[in-house]
């Protein structure tokens, strides 16, 4: 019996090593870029190509930066998102870690005088029964650790096309104001040539001056900000030693979106990776609670080996077992409760932050579609109008040229107008695409059938 038990020392150890083995991780970089694939159409870059700033294949800056290739660059080059994905190499490591067995110890009482060798070799058995629990454990915390650096990814693609969209703005009022300095320049010469004549009072005339002066200084300020919101998307994307100032193409407003908000609202449940992320959290509490409670029995197997015995060496199999009567591991069982408890409340309040965010993002959408159409349609369109009649009275002598000036300048703040309100619905546009966390321009007819509302 006694060599028997040798014998099955050696199958005990191939079962240890056997469990040891490391759980395969599937949450990876490959996971996250695909994930983000599907919400925004661009991929991560390879492990391989983050060293150093890089291009996708698909991007040139030669023709100009769209907003989609702004996106596709920043998640292709961006420092801080860069960052943020090394912590799926910890969660790697946590699950490597969480597959382990604690390694057998190995005792020995050396023989001295009439007292005989003595060997033992101690099995910690208690790991077998307490590595499902860490293994789950440790893969359910890398599946929210990936869902949340989707969330990261889909934070960075809206904080791009926002800073895109601030910085098309700034460059096109920078134009509008170019020309209404030139306005305000050719008016305060005008009224300097009137008061000459005695046409006007001097009174008149510093107020023309006065507000060329103040469309001069009105450039150097919009100057300035297109500068530094230039500076802004540039670190964005990567680009921060870029010397030249970003071409930008003029985007496509979206004006059409109309949803029913509780549909949309179910469809945005059912994508929002922080919500996966928090339910996740439930799940992984509940692994751990199951962990901790597991060790309340500690089992150790033994085996035990004697130098001489009555027919020679002995062996013989043994076991130390930890009796739980006055610690059953209550404080840390508690904590899981807590914490367990604590990750259910905290999806129910993910799930209502989701539900405000897209809300208020919808209204705020509404609202700037619908000041947008009036602008474009009703406002811009009479200032054009009347402009061109100006124009024609003027030629025909009807009215002075000042006074076409003036409906020029009009014409000018209208534009101004429109290119903010454009700038507010795009702004709009991106905070609604990245609350509800799925691509509403691709599929956009199927998504209107579920969520247009009647």
């Amino acid at each position: 019996m006694r060599n028997r038990a040798a014998y099955n020392i050696p199958f005990s150890l191939c079962i240890l090593f056997l469990t040891s083995c490391t759980p395969y991780f599937t949450h990876d970089r490959s996971y996250v870029s695909d994930s983000i694939n599907d919400r925004t159409g661009h991929n991560l870059a390879s492990g391989k190509e983050v060293d150093s700033f890089s291009l996708p294949d698909t991007v040139s800056l030669t023709d100009g930066l769209t907003e989609d290739e702004a996106v596709a660059i920043a998640l292709w080059n961006s420092a801080k998102f860069q960052a943020d994905l090394t912590n799926l190499g910890f969660s790697r490591a946590d699950l490597i870690e969480a597959g382990m067995i604690s390694n057998p110890e190995f005792t020995t009482l050396l023989s001295t005088g009439p007292k005989q060798m003595e060997a033992f070799v101690f099995f910690p058995i208690v790991s077998l029964w307490q590595r499902p629990y860490q293994v789950s454990a440790a893969k359910l915390s890398a599946e929210r650790v990936a869902e949340n650096l989707i969330q990261n990814g889909l934070n960075l693609v809206r904080d791009v096309m926002i800073a895109y969209t601030n910085l098309l703005f700034a460059q096109n009022r920078v134009n509008i104001a170019k020309e209404e300095t030139e306005l305000a320049d050719e008016i305060a010469t005008i009224a300097e040539a009137r008061l000459r004549a005695g046409d006007i009072s001097e009174l008149e005339e510093s107020a023309f001056q006065l507000e060329a002066v103040r469309k001069e200084r009105a450039l150097v300020n919009f100057t300035r900000d297109a500068t530094l919101l230039d500076a802004e998307l540039k670190t964005l994307l990567g680009l921060s030693k870029e010397e030249n100032t970003l071409k930008l193409a003029q985007t496509q407003v979206d004006t059409d979106w109309i949803f029913n908000l509780d549909k949309l609202l179910t469809l945005t449940y059912a994508a929002r990776p922080d919500l996966r992320a928090a339910e996740i959290a439930i799940e992984e509490a509940g692994k751990r609670l199951g962990w901790e409670r597991s060790k309340i029995f500690n089992f150790t197997a033994v085996a035990d080996y004697n130098e001489r015995g009555t027919s020679g060496p002995e062996f013989g199999p043994g076991f130390r077992f930890e009796l739980p009567i006055f610690n059953r591991n209550n404080g840390k069982i508690a904590r899981s409760h807590a914490q367990l408890e604590q990750a259910v409340k905290q999806y129910v309040a993910v799930k209502q932050d989701i539900a405000l965010m897209v809300h208020k993002a919808y209204t705020n959408y509404l609202s700037a579609q619908e000041t947008f159409k009036i602008l474009r349609s009703d406002i811009l369109r009479m200032a054009v109008t009347a402009t061109r009649r100006a124009e024609k009275r003027y030629s025909a002598g009807e009215i002075s040229y000042l006074e076409f000036l003036g409906f020029r300048r009009q014409l000018l703040d209208s534009r101004l107008r429109e290119a903010e309100s454009e700038a507010e619905l795009s702004r709009a546009s991106a905070q609604l695409r990245h609350s509800v966390g799925f691509k509403l321009d691709s599929g956009l007819t199927t998504v209107r059938q579920d969520c247009v509302h009647q």
